[in-house]
């Protein structure tokens, strides 16, 4: 009796709330706060990373109709936020792929391993979408990172 009692009394006992979540904003180029979104988010050692697309830094199309170099740039976009966070590709935890053209992006697809090691991927989505937001776009992609 006296154990189910103390039993009931701990249950009573209200939980001490989590620690409070920080949520850290960051923007790789100027023109991504103006245009109204942001290029990370990054929430306790959680990088969220929009989807990157084959922009320079002022937000001009790169590659236009090419798959394999607009790939090469929003790697580099990525890799450059990634870098900002003290991280790298082997942090990349999740990666999704928009495509307006699949048959493109499975050709170009190798060049994936320029980026990631073969035996460390990330879990992937690959999507085929009517279209990005700048009709010139062909991919975009978005990452999630655990930082060390």
């Amino acid at each position: 009796w006296i154990a189910s009692a103390l039993g009931l009394t701990a249950c009573d006992r209200e939980r001490e709330p989590p620690p409070a979540r920080v949520k850290q904003v960051f923007h790789l180029n100027p023109y991504e706060k103006d245009f109204g979104y942001s290029q990370a988010v990054l929430i306790d050692k959680t990088l969220y990373i929009s989807g990157s697309v084959a922009a320079d830094q002022n937000g001009r199309l790169v590659a236009s109709g090419d798959m394999a170099g607009q790939m090469r740039a929003a790697y580099s976009n990525i890799r450059r936020t990634l870098a900002a966070h003290g991280a790298g590709f082997n942090e990349v935890v999740k990666e999704t792929i928009y495509t307006t053209n699949m048959d493109a992006l499975l050709k170009a697809s190798d060049l994936r391993f320029e980026y990631y090691d073969k035996e460390r991927l990330p879990t992937t989505s690959w999507v085929q979408v009517q279209r990005l937001v700048d009709p010139g776009f062909l991919v975009e992609i978005e990452v999630v990172a655990e930082l060390p």
